[in-house]
């Protein structure tokens, strides 16, 4: 199979927020139950936001945003999507998605500058977010 393009238009940046939006809800929620003193509730709200899209792209190959927008994530030259991909595009969300770095900026830069549209964890783990061809419209 040939190499896919990836999807870097409008359901991409709704798929993003989304996410982003209920993983860093779902990290408050946690530390709100847990209730940490000192550092350790920041330590559990990164966790668990970073947990939030490696255990749904592990499982599923998409995130409920991506789902809501009809994309899935998927090797660049369409074999199958691993856990290893998703571990990869997690732990490069450290640096392209960090609020102290930017916040999504360098994760859009690069999107918008790469020829099939990836961002850095998917350049890392040779993969594209796609639009899912299964999904009836």
């Amino acid at each position: 199979m040939s190499d896919q393009i990836g999807n870097a238009g409008r359901p991409r940046v709704l798929a993003a927020i989304i996410d982003n939006l209920l993983a860093t809800i779902l990290a408050f929620i946690v530390v709100a139950a847990v209730q940490p003193r000192g550092p350790v509730g920041g330590v559990i709200v990164c966790v668990w936001y970073l947990s939030y899209f490696f255990v749904f792209e592990a499982l599923w190959s998409r995130t409920p945003g991506k789902f809501f927008q009809g994309l899935q994530v998927r090797k660049a030259d369409g074999s199958k999507f691993s856990t290893r991909d998703a571990a990869i595009r997690t732990l490069a969300r450290i640096i392209e998605v960090n609020p102290l770095l930017f916040g999504g900026l360098p994760a859009g830069i690069v999107i918008l500058s790469t020829t099939r549209k990836q961002r850095i964890g998917d350049l890392l783990a040779n993969t594209v977010v796609v639009s899912n061809p299964d999904r009836t419209s």
